[in-house]
């Protein structure tokens, strides 16, 4: 028995890539919203390497930054495979693969953070070592670049209903900003610090992008 081109052909189906990079971005909200939290609040009291090193050499410190490097590296892994979806690629232009080089450096910029802990005895000493000087670039300038990657998905990917929507983008909006501005400043003055936990509002974004992304996916599924 033989079988008619039209019997073989079947619905098309959402990519494995496509969907596993919509539960990234899940999990890694998920984590970065978590890590707020666990993380050292360091003294109040001192200049700002004090309080770094206060930081440094609380017993969280590790905890909260192996939830944090999770986060990082799953919006990274996220990004990297929604970038084979063609609609996401038409609509966000240049800013997916731009959004996705700096979520890898943000990843890796996450492993610096992680290990500058073993760095807070040449801290206290006032010595300043390259992974201290890599540790404070990542804080003021790589951290910054993805809360402000990740207001700008909000707002184009909202917009064009492509990744997440109108609902939730403010949500985007407001935590990236609030993280970019906080991190940038932070080694300065301590005059944004309270924008760290409105900083969390990202990693609910990323959720809710996830979450409608499978959603979309399924309908789509649906009707085809």
């Amino acid at each position: 028995m033989t079988t008619s081109p039209q019997s073989r052909t079947t619905a098309p189906t959402t990519p494995p890539l496509h969907r596993t990079g919509y539960v990234l971005l899940i999990a890694g909200g998920t984590a970065f919203f978590a890590g707020g939290p666990l993380h050292p609040a360091g003294s109040d009291g001192g200049d700002k390497t004090e309080q770094l090193h206060s930081m440094l050499v609380d017993a969280a410190w590790y905890p909260a930054h192996l939830v944090s490097l999770l986060g990082f590296v799953c919006v990274a892994a996220g990004l990297l495979a929604l970038r084979r979806d063609p609609t996401l690629r038409e609509r966000l232009g240049r800013l997916l693969p731009v959004s996705a080089v700096v979520a890898v450096v943000a990843a890796l910029g996450a492993v610096v953070h992680l290990f500058a802990a073993t760095q807070a005895a040449e801290l206290e000493r006032g010595v300043t070592t390259p992974l201290v000087g890599a540790f404070m670039g990542v804080e003021t300038v790589v951290n910054p670049a993805w809360g402000l990657m990740i207001a700008a998905l909000a707002v184009v990917g909202g917009l064009t209903r492509s990744l997440g929507n109108r609902i939730v983008l403010a949500l985007g909006l407001i935590g990236g900003l609030a993280f970019a501005v906080a991190t940038a400043t932070i080694a300065v003055v301590d005059t944004f610090d309270p924008l760290f936990p409105v900083a969390g509002l990202a990693g609910v974004w990323l959720v809710a992008t996830g979450v409608v992304g499978l959603s979309r996916r399924s309908q789509q599924e649906a009707s085809s």
